[in-house]
């Protein structure tokens, strides 16, 4: 795995977290989703952080 590749794993990721961010808010505006699915929202954001941590130490390690 080159630089490159890691460098796009850790943006799409990111781009992930912020699509969360959007249904998180949008969920705390309204009613619209249960406490149930903002946990799971919740947890796909957390989940692609520490994917994102693992990528960078990856890279690191490789360096």
């Amino acid at each position: 795995m080159n630089t490159m590749t890691i460098a796009h794993m850790a943006g799409v990721l990111t781009s992930a977290i912020q699509a969360a961010d959007r249904l998180e808010l949008d969920a705390l505006k309204g009613p619209v989703l249960a406490d149930m699915d903002l946990d799971r929202i919740r947890d796909i954001k957390r989940d692609c952080s520490t994917c994102i941590s693992l990528l960078d130490q990856f890279g690191r390690e490789r360096r």
